[in-house]
């Protein structure tokens, strides 16, 4: 009898929870059943996956560890959505995606661990995870600030982006306030990164436009930045130039020679 009862102590010993380990968005050792832990900041509307790896090397049936199956978010704030890891996935990644129009702010969910049947003798893991929605994820510089060009030819903008939050993003570029000019770039800016991107501009009519290139995530429009610039369009040698790349149809035979070799010098500037 006293052989059974130390059996049985011993099998409740092996049996019980280990510690786990999260790896994204930032890696977190050892987290036990009912700990509370941070996954950092990101914006309303986006999607931050937590991964985790499925090996513990304590506890279970022989007392040298196991392999969880499969998480699932059992917990979400209002208007908030998840999505289940893959069973047997290595690692066991959920996703976790914010309300759109979540006001700044600390939320919480929760995540368990799943040793499915309990076939292992783990023990199912449930964990807090603490995540705070910033609106101010986002950073927009844009150079140059002015540019003139010839008629019809691109302004070039070189525009960083930097994704300050623990969720990556893709962000839509696009302009306002030269006409006839609709044309939106999308770039995918990883969490806690900087991406820079050449945005263009053109218009053939001569003035001088006072356009604002945005930045705006794809998950949420409160996510957005505006930076104004200066865009002016005027005739000059240079564009002149550039212009007879397009064709010589108004030009008499004998100047073809001149205006092609004008075309070509151009062609070393930008």
């Amino acid at each position: 009898m006293r052989f059974i009862h130390l059996f049985l102590a011993i099998l409740v010993f092996v049996s019980f929870s280990w510690a786990i380990e999260v790896i994204e968005p930032i890696i977190i050792k050892d987290v036990s059943d009912g700990q509370t832990i941070g996954l950092g900041e990101i914006g309303p509307g986006q999607t931050i996956p937590v991964s985790i790896h499925p090996k513990v090397y304590a506890g279970g049936k022989f007392g040298s560890g196991g392999r969880y199956d499969f998480a699932r978010v059992v917990q979400l704030p209002f208007g908030w959505k998840a999505e289940d890891s893959k069973i047997y996935g290595d690692p066991l990644q959920v996703k976790i995606t914010a309300d759109k129009n979540s006001p700044e702010g600390e939320y919480e969910t929760k995540i368990t661990v799943y040793d499915e049947g309990n076939g292992e003798l783990l023990e199912n893991i449930t964990f807090t995870a603490k995540i705070k929605i910033i609106h101010d994820v986002l950073d927009v510089s844009v150079s140059p600030y002015s540019i003139t060009v010839g008629p019809g030819q691109p302004a070039r903008y070189s525009i960083l982006i930097t994704n300050k939050g623990t969720a990556s993003d893709v962000f839509n570029v696009y302009t306002s306030g030269v006409p006839r000019w609709v044309f939106e770039k999308p770039v995918l800016v990883p969490a806690m990164s900087s991406k820079t991107v050449i945005y263009e501009i053109t218009e053939s009519e001569e003035e001088r436009y006072f356009p604002e290139i945005t930045v705006e995530s794809t998950s949420s429009s409160l996510i957005k930045q505006k930076e104004e610039v200066i865009f002016t369009v005027q005739p000059n040698l240079l564009s002149d130039f550039k212009s007879t790349n397009h064709g010589i149809l108004v030009f008499p035979v004998f100047e073809a020679p001149a205006y092609a070799f004008a075309g070509l010098i151009s062609n070393l500037w930008e």
